[in-house]
């Protein structure tokens, strides 16, 4: 039964409440049950041993109890830029599907009081279980999402000698110049365009600079002659021994010119100077340019994962 965040309903269906702090490792562990448990208290940060006690009830993660005992969990976890990734509800095997349902319902409608614009699920391909119960609160399919990765050895061995472009570091200084280049960046853009316009510019290039650890030195603007074209956001993830490609566009008037293999190679040349292991990223499994792009460059795929999204209502 859904019910409210402060009520408690008695009846014959499980009861969903907010997860109080002494059962948060418990509800964690079950509806995390996919992340290797090395990884949890990674991804769950403060919430993992309850010291976030200033923080919004359970921070969105809600749970089903019959008899006081723990029967399922699910998780609307807020993330930088006016997002939330939604960990869907897992049950114990006697529960029912109107107990994964109750949940769902309790933490979209959680996320949505927030006022989050996004909330986004990441599902194995095949997942058509979870795929009918994301439909039924309001999840739509986004795309599928293609994982690349590309090996230090891989790395391009010697980059443009006369490239043709400049490019600047980013500083603070040059907020709106970069997000006015990022937002032209997105027009035609064929990597998820139906997230073009749903977030404020703030938003977006807060959750950019959220991802792993910002440097400066990382982020670059491309500019020809006097010309902002492209924009380079790279992410490091020390303790993986690896960077993240967060974000690379160029203006609709550059595109054709192999300039993206330019900017993609500086990247890798970057990387090596900074003897990173690896660079890993993610792009929209239908935008065929930039995934030939990316295998041009000594990326290969290791996972695929289908992006469900749901806009605040």
């Amino acid at each position: 039964m859904l019910i409210g965040y402060a009520e408690r309903v008695e009846s014959s269906e499980a009861d969903i409440i907010a997860c109080p702090p002494d059962r948060r490792v418990e509800a964690l562990s079950l509806v995390l049950c996919d992340v290797a448990p090395s990884q949890r208290r990674d991804v769950a940060g403060a919430l993992w041993d309850g010291s976030d006690a200033s923080s919004a009830p359970g921070e969105g993660l809600f749970i089903a109890c019959r008899g006081g005992h723990l029967c399922g969990a699910v998780w609307g976890q807020r993330q930088p830029g006016n997002t939330a990734v939604l960990w869907p509800p897992q049950i114990l095997p006697s529960e029912g599907e109107s107990t994964a349902l109750g949940l769902a319902q309790i933490a979209v409608r959680h996320l949505d009081r927030a006022g989050i614009a996004i909330s986004q699920v990441l599902l194995p391909a095949q997942d058509t279980q979870a795929t009918r119960l994301l439909t039924s609160v309001g999840f739509v399919h986004l795309a599928d999402l293609l994982y690349l990765t590309c090996e230090a050895e891989r790395f391009a061995a010697n980059p443009l000698n006369r490239p043709t472009l400049r490019f600047l570091t980013y500083d603070p200084s040059q907020r709106d110049r970069l997000m006015r280049l990022i937002e032209r960046t997105y027009e035609g853009t064929l990597d998820c365009p139906r997230l073009n316009g749903i977030r404020r510019m703030e938003d977006v290039l807060e959750g950019y600079q959220a991802t792993g650890v910002f440097r400066n030195e990382n982020w670059l603007i491309f500019v020809d002659g006097a010309q902002d074209v492209g924009v380079l956001l790279l992410a490091d993830h020390p303790s993986a021994g690896h960077w993240e490609l967060v974000y690379m566009g160029l203006v609709p008037e550059a595109r054709g010119r192999r300039w993206g293999r330019q900017i993609t190679q500086h990247a890798q040349s970057l990387a090596r100077r900074a003897h990173v292991e690896r660079i890993v990223l993610a792009v929209d499994a239908a935008n065929e340019p930039a995934v030939a792009l990316y295998r041009d460059s000594g990326f290969e795929a290791w996972d695929r994962r289908s992006v469900h999204v749901r806009f605040c209502r």
